[in-house]
């Protein structure tokens, strides 16, 4: 009898599995717990970033800002250091080469680290600690280069605006740790400041959009077309004018979509926001070779997209799911204080991005720029003016100025008989940069911007192999190039120049490709040359000598 009453106890007392059920389900819908596989997701796919942008920096670095590459950066550093205590300089510009000495080496090392840390990342080590490291190690890189033109492009900050979310996304110990809602929010909102502010700074940028014409010249013109952008250019016009149109609904209207609470109905909503984000962004990265841009910001718009909608895309994932049983426990006082101090700092540092965002007619909108030392809150876009046609500077090298050899960059126009490169989200910062030149007047560009290409010229008619890296392999061993065979002083070339082209694409993909299938081969683009950017020079030509001095290389 007694055995009995007990029992009957324990049933009044025990909640029911129905109420266990409501309960988790409630937990999830508030506190994030149902955002686990999104979590792995984001974080897995971040881990793909950084390891894409710590490649760039392990093979590129060394030759574009290294002791012997063309714009030496441990030099300056080093004297800087002298000025200012190492705190007030992490301060001012975060790195740990204010702790610590800045070489060729240190640089290296500090590439290659962060590429062990990143696949720790994208294996599953979802460690607040590791998020941390990868920040800082990122950071430290992008403030190094902060004098020279190579590592001034708005995914940089963007790249260290979502590292630095991600650490409060993830846990310092356990690892199976579900995100708050208040940090998916913040993924959110970065979201959407990302599409608004492309969208503004289109609409206020150049006419071009609001004529619904920008289309018609920006695959042709972009930085480093792939093969699929002979696809877009040459669709019917209606069709690219219709593509500005959506390009304005997306980025200006339908990113509010990801603002919309998850309540009830209303987070089919925020999925379908999400939803737009994200393809919108694979469309745009098989237009062109944009870098890691466009796979980035995938990353906060997966935060609109809870666990239930991504089993959909990834069922496997979704079974590996843990149940609600061993889901992480609702975070502490301390969990909440820290998302609380989190949310009123970037709350406090989102006014100065939101003012440049509403900027009144005839105040120009800043465009990928930071508000504070540490690029914790920045404002992005992309594409303000689009130029229509493109113009291309090809370096030549010659022995007698008889015959030229034109070098070939990895992923710019160059030969019209050349395929164009496939690499996003791997980003070739030299080809990039040249892309810059093609700005009329490019003689400014070239004086105020890009005054590398002094160095550039100097270290190719010297044969630097280092800076020689950063060509095509073809280049580096061609007859035309070393006639004679191996590299050596005595069949360097004597001359080098600069010249512009103006490049316009020949025919669409499916044209090309039915010409390549016949004869092998095919012609991608027709030039015709323009006007000549620097003439034929010698390595102890006064004019570059001149010029390398004025650009303090």
């Amino acid at each position: 009898m007694r055995r009995r009453v007990h029992e009957q106890e324990a049933t009044a007392t025990a909640p029911s599995a129905d109420a266990e059920d409501s309960e988790t389900k409630l937990h999830g819908e508030l506190l994030g717990q149902s955002f686990m596989l999104t979590k792995s997701i984001i974080l897995r796919l971040l881990g793909l970033m950084y390891f894409v942008a710590f490649k760039v920096a392990a093979d590129q670095n060394l030759a574009l800002m290294g002791s012997q590459g063309l714009t030496p950066v441990a030099q300056r550093w080093e004297e800087h250091k002298k000025t200012v205590t190492a705190l007030q300089g992490f301060q001012e510009a975060p790195s740990i080469f204010w702790f610590a000495e800045l070489s060729d080496q240190s640089m290296q090392l500090l590439s290659y680290f962060g590429l062990a840390c990143s696949l720790a990342m994208m294996m599953g080590l979802h460690s607040s600690i590791l998020a941390v490291a990868l920040w800082l190690s990122y950071f430290s890189i992008v403030t190094t280069a902060e004098e020279t033109a190579w590592y001034r492009y708005g995914w940089e900050s963007q790249l260290l605006e979502t590292g630095f979310l991600a650490v409060f996304l993830s846990s310092p110990l356990d690892l199976s740790a579900s995100p708050s809602l208040p940090v998916l929010w913040l993924f959110r909102w970065l979201c959407f400041r990302i599409s608004t502010g492309a969208g503004l700074i289109k609409v206020r940028g150049s006419s071009c959009w609001t004529d619904r014409t920008c289309l018609w010249y920006h695959f042709e013109t972009q930085p480093n077309p792939s093969p699929l952008s002979f696809l877009w250019h040459f669709l019917p016009r209606g069709i690219l004018s219709a593509g500005v149109d959506l390009d304005i609904c997306v980025q200006l209207y339908a990113a509010w979509l990801v603002l919309v609470p998850g309540w009830g109905p209303l987070r089919h909503v925020r999925r379908l926001g999400g939803l737009i984000q994200v393809f919108f962004m694979l469309n745009i990265a098989m237009s062109g070779n944009f870098s890691f841009l466009n796979h980035l910001t995938i990353v906060p718009a997966l935060a609109c997209l809870d666990d239930d909608c991504l089993s959909v895309f990834c069922p496997r994932a979704a079974k590996a799911r843990p149940g609600p049983a061993t889901r992480a426990r609702l975070g502490g006082l301390v969990r909440w204080t820290i998302d609380l101090a989190l949310v009123s700092i970037i709350a406090y540092l989102s006014v100065p991005v939101v003012q440049n965002l509403l900027q009144s007619e005839g105040k120009r909108q800043m465009m990928n720029a930071s508000f504070g030392a540490f690029r914790l809150v920045n404002t992005y876009g992309a594409f303000g003016n689009v130029g229509k046609e493109r113009y291309e500077a090809i370096v030549s090298v010659s022995h007698d100025r008889r015959r030229w050899e034109e070098l070939e960059f990895p992923c710019k126009p160059g030969s019209v008989t050349r395929r164009p490169c496939l690499c996003a989200p791997y980003h070739y910062r030299l080809d990039w940069n040249i892309w810059f030149l093609g700005f009329k007047p490019h003689q400014v560009y070239l004086e105020r911007r890009e005054t590398w290409m002094w160095s550039f010229l100097a270290k190719v008619l010297e044969g630097d192999a280092t800076v020689l890296s950063l060509l095509t392999p073809e280049t580096a061993v061609s007859k035309a190039y070393f006639p004679d065979g191996p590299l050596n002083d005595r069949k360097l070339p004597k001359f080098v120049k600069v010249d512009m082209w103006r490049y316009r694409m020949r025919a669409p993909l499916w044209v090309i490709a039915r010409e390549y299938a016949q004869n092998g081969t095919a012609v991608w683009w027709e030039r015709e040359k323009a006007e000549a950017l620097i003439p034929p020079l010698e390595r102890n030509y006064t004019v570059l000598v001149r010029m390398l001095e004025h650009a303090a290389i």
